[in-house]
C-alpha cells in the first residue's frame, strides 16, 4: 500500500467534507479519560495515550487534539486539568465495546476458517487464518475499497483469481457470498478493511519512505523558544519544547540562532537584576523571571549565564549565524512595517519590534524569493509568538498570495512533523480502531466515495509526494492557528499587572 497516497487523500478529502486529520486522534484521548470526572493534567494524558494506545504525541500536538474534543463538548479544562463533560461520557458509552468487536472478528474468522479448510482441505488455526485475511487485504486494498464502498453496486470483487496465494481464489468466493448473503459479516470484513487503512495512515513505521530533508531548510529560533531549550522556562514549557526539538533533528533541519537574538536573549536577561524583586519564590508567573526565582537564581547567577550564553546555545546544536544587524540602528525596508507591528503588540517596545521586523527581512533575504512549499522555503523564524506570526500572516501578503510565512509558530509546526509521520511506540490492536471509527467520523458514505475518488485520480496521476501532505497540513492549520488571536488586547496581559492581582 502505498502510504503516502493513502495519507494524502484520507488528509484531502476529510478537510473537503469540512473535518480535519487532527479529528481522527482525539477519541483516542477521550479513551484514557477517567469515566469519575476525576481531572488529569497533559503529561498525565499523553503517557496514558502512550501506553494504552501506543501513539507517542507530543504535548504541542496533544494540546491541538484535546482542543478538538473540547470544541465538540466531549472535554473541558480548568487550569491545566481536563475532565470528561456528560457528552464526552455519553460518546464514549456509544462507542462499541472492544470486546464486541473483537467477538465479531473471531465469528467472521471462523467461518472463513471453515470455507478455507473446507475448500481447501486444509487444517488452519484461527490465528493462522486471521494472518492470511490480513494479507489478502492489504494485497487487494484497491479493488477492496471499491467493494466495500457503501455506495458501490458492485458484486464481484474485480481482481484476478490467480494471484499469487494459494488462497486468493477461494477468498475472493467468499467475500462475494458474504456480500449477497451474509450480512454481518460482510459489515465485519468491511470494517477490517477501512481500519486496516486507518491502521496504515496512522501507524506507519516505513520511515525509510517519509522524505525527511526539507531541502536543507535552515530554522532560526526565536528568544522565547531557545529560554525553553534552555530550561529558563517553567517544565511544561520546556518539555514540548524538546519534544519538537527531536522532530527537527530527526527531520535533518539546520538549527540556527541569528545574533541579533542571541543579543535579545542578553537584553531579557540583564533586566533580571531590576526586576527580579517583582517576583516571589512559591509563586507561579508566566515568566522567565519568576522560573529563575523559583530555581533560587541569583543576579550573579544570571550574570553567568548570559557569559556562557553562546556556548549553552551551540550545545544545544544551534548554530549561530553572523549578521551586520545592530538592533539600535535598525530601519525597515517599509516604514508602514511599524505600525502595522505595533496593531498585533502595542506595548512592544523599539528594541523588540526592530529585532521582529530584522528577523522577517533576513529570511526574505535568505530565501531570495515567495515560497509556496513548505519543504522548499529555505529558511523558517521558529517562534511560540502568535501575534508576531499573525502579523507576517496577514500583513505581509501571504495570505493573499498563498505563499509560505517567514514565521511559523511551534505548534503548527510540530503538528505539521508529526502528522507526517506519527510515533507510534506499538501496533494500534485493529479492534480498537474499529471499535473508534466503525460507528464514527470515518465509516461514512460522503467521506468513503471521496476517498475512493481521490486514491483512484492520485494513483492514475503518479504525481502524490510527502511536501503535498505538509502542504495540506499547513494551508488548512495555518489560518485556523491564528484566526482565534486578539493581538490588539493579549499583550495588556502583563506579570505586573498579574502581580498587582496577587
Amino acid at each position: 500500500m502505498n502510504r503516502l497516497i493513502y495519507t494524502y487523500s484520507l488528509v484531502k478529502t476529510l478537510y473537503e467534507q469540512g473535518k480535519d486529520y487532527i479529528d481522527s486522534f482525539w477519541p483516542f484521548v477521550l479513551k484514557v479519560m477517567p469515566r469519575d470526572k476525576t481531572t488529569l493534567n497533559l503529561p498525565a494524558i499523553q503517557k496514558g495515550i502512550r501506553d494504552n494506545s501506543g501513539l507517542d504525541i507530543p504535548q504541542y500536538s496533544l494540546k491541538s487534539i484535546i482542543t478538538r474534543a473540547k470544541r465538540k463538548g466531549y472535554m473541558t479544562q480548568k487550569k491545566g486539568r481536563f475532565w470528561l463533560t456528560a457528552t464526552g461520557d455519553n460518546y464514549l458509552d456509544a462507542l462499541e465495546p472492544e470486546s464486541t468487536v473483537e467477538r465479531r472478528i473471531n465469528e467472521l474468522l471462523e467461518d472463513i476458517r471453515n470455507y478455507l479448510n473446507e475448500q481447501l482441505g486444509l487444517s488452519l488455526t484461527l490465528s493462522g487464518t486471521y494472518d492470511i485475511v490480513l494479507s489478502f487485504i492489504h494485497e487487494n486494498i484497491d479493488p477492496l475499497l471499491e467493494f466495500c464502498n457503501p455506495d458501490s453496486s458492485i458484486i464481484e470483487l474485480g481482481l484476478s483469481k490467480q494471484g499469487n496465494s494459494r488462497y486468493n481464489s477461494v477468498l475472493v468466493n467468499y467475500f462475494e457470498i458474504a456480500k449477497q448473503r451474509k450480512p454481518d459479516h460482510y459489515q465485519t470484513l468491511t470494517d477490517i478493511v477501512y481500519g486496516s487503512v486507518i491502521a496504515t495512515v496512522a501507524s506507519n513505521r516505513d520511515v525509510a519512505r517519509i522524505n525527511k530533508k526539507f531541502a536543507h531548510t535552515k530554522i532560526f529560533l526565536d528568544s522565547n523558544y531557545l529560554f525553553s531549550l534552555l530550561e529558563l522556562h517553567f517544565p511544561e514549557f520546556t518539555k514540548p519544547a524538546k519534544e519538537l526539538l527531536n522532530l527537527l533533528e530527526s527531520y535533518k533541519f539546520e538549527l540556527r540562532a541569528f545574533d541579533f537574538t542571541v543579543d535579545e536573549i542578553v537584553r531579557v536577561l540583564r533586566r533580571y537584576s531590576r526586576e527580579q524583586h517583582l517576583f516571589v519564590p512559591g509563586v507561579r508567573v508566566d515568566s522567565i523571571f519568576s522560573n529563575l526565582k523559583n530555581q533560587g537564581f541569583t543576579t550573579e547567577d544570571v550574570r553567568e549565564f548570559m557569559a556562557k550564553i553562546e556556548d549553552r546555545i551551540w550545545e544545544l546544536g544551534v548554530k549561530i549565524e553572523p549578521t551586520a544587524v545592530e538592533l539600535k540602528e535598525y530601519k525597515p525596508p517599509k516604514d508602514e512595517y511599524r505600525a502595522k507591528l505595533s496593531y498585533y503588540k502595542p506595548d512592544q517596545d523599539l528594541h523588540a519590534q526592530n529585532h521582529d521586523l530584522a528577523v522577517i527581512e533576513k529570511i526574505r533575504e535568505i530565501r531570495k524569493a515567495p515560497k509556496r512549499e513548505i519543504e522548499n522555503s529555505r529558511a523558517l523564524f521558529l517562534t511560540s509568538d502568535l501575534r508576531l506570526s499573525k502579523f507576517d500572516f496577514f500583513e505581509m501578503s501571504h495570505r493573499e498570495k498563498a505563499t509560505i510565512c517567514e514565521v511559523i509558530p511551534d505548534k503548527l509546526l510540530t503538528n505539521i512533523l508529526w502528522l507526517k509521520n506519527p510515533t507510534i511506540i506499538k501496533d494500534i490492536p485493529l479492534k480498537s480502531i474499529i471499535a473508534i471509527h466503525s460507528h464514527g467520523m470515518f465509516i461514512d458514505r460522503r467521506i468513503w466515495r471521496r476517498f475512493c475518488e481521490t486514491i483512484r485520480k492520485l494513483k492514475q496521476e503518479e504525481r502524490i509526494g510527502d511536501k503535498d501532505i505538509s502542504m495540506l497540513f499547513y494551508d488548512h492549520r495555518i489560518e485556523k492557528v491564528l484566526e482565534v488571536y486578539d493581538g490588539s488586547q493579549t499583550d495588556k496581559i502583563t506579570s505586573e499587572l498579574i502581580l498587582e492581582q496577587i
